[in-house]
């Protein structure tokens, strides 16, 4: 008989959790050391983070739709035990390693630096429209502030996903549509000053803008388990469709993504296109590497790349600081590929297993007993091959043992 707390883990899925976040690594590369002014990496990288929206929501409801809801203060616990920790450590390493000048942005008022501050230890900033709060301190931590504002909507987001999936899918698509025509009659700048309302700042870290990206995830659950999951096709095929699929991402984001954009006049819909203009197609990844049946996927569930993915989160959030700690301190031209890329593997993997881990157990705690919200047949649970995804907590975030 099978346990209603069984929940199948994804392998190939936390391993593409490295490619996302390794995405967004060259992105921010290419600002700060001159060796890797001589690669060809496309902007469209920063669509990582749009991979990471995508994923935590696929994610999220193949877990809960696998056990017994644990609870909403429950459910918010584990999500902020995920974050909460590292994004405090990357904020302390920033403080003690980056040169004062680098650390934020600073200003009079509302814009302090301190009050900012606080807005990041509650991970509240990227509800503020501007970009001195979204990128501020440790600026790749607008995402999770994001992703936490997913986390509050997800659990009325998850009540009857498998019949209501498209409705919700429908209802955030227009929510951003309301928000692209309003920032269109405000006749917002494209961009400007980081104290300035602009179309980027109301847009690109919007947590209600970005919903869409996470109910896009959702849904392609549904779709997968629905219609992916039991077809019946061999490992070659499976192959071909997973090869097939990455060449249509690589031309997609080296090119076709390019020629779409350069047609599109509206600033608004534009700077929505310019971050979020790929998820569909991460979706259709995410939706074929699941399964794990071709080469590519068994490849991404070997044990090397999963850990990859796995410390992913923390590369994440380190990245940056590793970037401005080298370019603040190091003369031009000393750090090298190899010197960058040893020490910001080295800290991922040391804050995985002395920060995020233990963390995360000391912070959770015991489970309380579960009622279900999505409402799922007993049948329809999969068989579980990771006892670690049926910890609260481990599978159930972008950066969860099974996602993102």
């Amino acid at each position: 008989m099978r346990r209603a707390d069984e929940v199948e883990s994804l392998l190939p899925l936390t391993s593409l959790r490295f490619v996302a976040a390794m995405m967004i690594v060259v992105h921010h590369i290419k600002l700060y050391f001159p060796w890797s002014w001589s690669v060809k990496a496309p902007s469209s990288l920063v669509h990582g983070v749009s991979f990471f929206f995508v994923l935590s929501g696929f994610i999220l409801t193949h877990v809960y739709t696998s056990k017994p809801f644990p609870g909403y203060g429950r459910f918010m616990r584990a999500r902020f035990a995920r974050l909460w920790p590292v994004h405090v450590f990357a904020l302390l390493v920033l403080v003690i390693f980056v040169r004062p000048d680098s650390i934020s942005f600073d200003g009079p008022g509302i814009f302090s630096k301190w009050v900012v501050l606080a807005a990041n230890l509650t991970l509240t900033h990227s509800f503020v429209p501007f970009i001195a709060y979204a990128f501020s301190w440790n600026g790749v931590s607008w995402s999770i502030s994001t992703e936490m504002f997913f986390y509050l909507m997800f659990p009325l987001l998850l009540i009857n996903i498998r019949r209501t999936w498209y409705l919700k899918l429908a209802g955030a698509a227009a929510v951003v549509a309301l928000i692209i025509v309003g920032v269109t009659a405000m006749h917002l700048p494209a961009d400007g000053g980081v104290q300035d309302l602009t179309v980027s700042s109301m847009l690109y870290t919007n947590p209600i803008a970005r919903l869409f990206e996470f109910c896009l995830g959702m849904s392609t659950w549904v779709l997968w388990d629905r219609y992916i999951k039991p077809l019946k096709i061999g490992m070659l095929e499976w192959t071909a469709i997973e090869l097939a699929l990455c060449a249509a991402l690589v031309g997609w984001l080296g090119w076709g993504f390019y020629a779409v954009a350069q047609h599109i006049s509206n600033a608004a819909l534009l700077s929505e296109f310019g971050e979020a203009g790929s998820c569909w197609l991460f979706a259709v990844l995410i939706a074929v590497m699941a399964s794990g049946r071709g080469v590519l996927a068994r490849v991404l569930s070997l044990p090397f790349f999963v850990f990859l993915g796995e410390i992913s989160f923390s590369i994440y959030m380190l990245h940056q600081i590793l970037l401005k700690f080298f370019g603040g301190w190091m003369p031009a031209g000393v750090t090298t590929p190899t010197m960058y890329f040893a020490a910001m593997f080295f800290c991922a993997a040391g804050s995985f297993v002395m920060v995020e881990k233990p963390m995360q157990r000391l912070l959770t705690g015991k489970r309380r007993p579960a009622v279900s919200l999505a409402r799922t047949p007993r049948g329809d649970l999969p068989v579980n091959r990771d006892r670690a995804a049926r910890e609260n907590g481990d599978a159930g975030r972008v950066y969860g043992r099974s996602g993102r």
